[in-house]
């Protein structure tokens, strides 16, 4: 430990008290589980979207964290899930317990996610009456081979639709896309990189296809079903995507998110500056006052739980500072604008350079890190090596 560590009762008032100004809401309704897919969703029950509605509006009534006015916010995020597998009648109720207790301020960011199939004008016009100015859409990819291999559940036409409508609605959108699919080329990812840019996203969000333990695709590579894309092939994509989406006028601002100019996410600036918000749902996650507070990540168990008068949360985590610095910094270097020590410092009363300072010169020799004035920053080397330096600094 840190012997400049300090208590928690000697933690500046900024590591515990800043306001909280943004909020996540989580819609686990989808229509399928798809292969890859580790969330707190569920598939195929949209019977049970009433009863959701009414554990959210009971799990806000009697957060500790609201009280009876209305909490002004910057960013609302509705994801899940499949918010817009809801209907429009449905969405409409959603919205209207969500104002019971938040009040967008003026230039408020307010997401929301969506699947192409999905979106219908109905449920855009409740979108767009209720404040909602900015849409990531789940696209994954253009191809409807790949589609059907990511257990997807629209196709290449519906997601141009989608997208049509929602350009014709929103100026400010996402897309999001999934490379390393096992049988892609480099050719292919390429194409459809130059695909989505070609719609004029003003924010693309791309992800290599992962394997998380207890999903169908982890279980069916484990047993020799079908090959993962090799590491130095998905190395190559995670380049070929930096430097398409650069050529493009994007800005690599965030490790896997790409965004032109002021249009970056600012709901998940928030998480990666380490600001606090409120989250509600099922496996929702909560940071204030320097605490995390987990929900459960069954839907049944929450839901249960709120019907009988029991708290949601599941677990809370008292940060020291000494944690918390680790945390900012390891959270802070995934965006390539890098970590203020300075702010760093007057944030948790910590000065993480000369504490870890083995750990940070050994990143730096690496190449992983890069030290300029008062800054630390993720290299394009250490890009590659994101999880690993997180490991190391928590």
């Amino acid at each position: 430990m840190c012997d400049s560590a300090k208590s928690e009762t000697e933690v500046p008032s900024t590591f515990m008290s800043l306001p909280v100004r943004s909020i996540y809401v989580h819609v686990p309704f989808c229509e399928h589980r798809c292969g890859y897919c580790d969330f707190s969703i569920i598939a195929n029950r949209a019977e049970l979207i009433p009863r959701y509605l009414n554990a959210l509006r009971k799990e806000l009534e009697t957060s500790p964290h609201l009280d009876s006015h209305l909490l002004e916010v910057d960013t609302l995020y509705i994801g899940g899930g499949t918010p817009t597998l809801l209907s429009a009648n449905e969405l409409e109720e959603l919205f209207s317990i969500l104002s019971d207790s938040f009040l967008l301020a003026p230039d408020a960011e307010f997401t929301i996610e969506a699947n192409p199939d999905g979106l219908t004008a109905d449920k855009i016009q409740v979108l767009k009456s209720v404040g909602v100015n900015r849409v990531s859409l789940g696209v994954q990819a253009f191809d409807d081979s790949r589609l059907i291999q990511l257990e997807r559940t629209h196709s290449v036409q519906q997601t141009e639709t989608a997208i049509e409508l929602i350009q014709q609605n929103f100026s400010n959108f996402s897309l999001d896309l999934i490379f390393a699919i096992p049988g892609q080329t480099m050719a292919e990812w390429q194409q459809m990189l130059l695909k989505a840019i070609s719609f004029q996203p003003p924010h693309i969000s791309s992800y290599a296809l992962t394997y998380e333990k207890g999903t169908r695709f982890w279980s069916d590579r484990n047993k020799g079903n079908f090959q993962s894309t090799d590491e130095q092939m998905e190395v190559e994509m995670y380049l070929k995507t930096i430097s398409e989406l650069t050529k493009a006028n994007y800005d690599h601002y965030e490790i896997s998110n790409f965004a032109k100019a002021g249009s970056q996410s600012r709901h998940n600036n928030i998480y990666w500056s380490g600001r606090p918000y409120l989250a509600f749902g099922p496996g929702a996650a909560s940071f204030v006052n320097g605490q995390r507070h987990s929900n459960h990540r069954s839907s049944f168990t929450w839901m249960n739980r709120l019907e009988q008068n029991q708290s949601p949360i599941v677990s809370t985590d008292d940060l020291t500072a000494e944690e918390r610095a680790r945390e900012l910094l390891a959270i802070g270097l995934r965006r390539r604008q890098g970590v203020n020590l300075d702010d760093l410092k007057n944030a948790t009363g910590i000065d993480i350079a000369a504490c870890y300072e083995t750990e940070i010169n050994d990143l730096i020799e690496k190449g992983w890190i890069q030290k300029e004035p008062f800054c630390l920053k993720i290299t394009l080397a250490g890009l590659l090596f994101a999880d690993e330096i997180a490991s190391i600094l928590i």
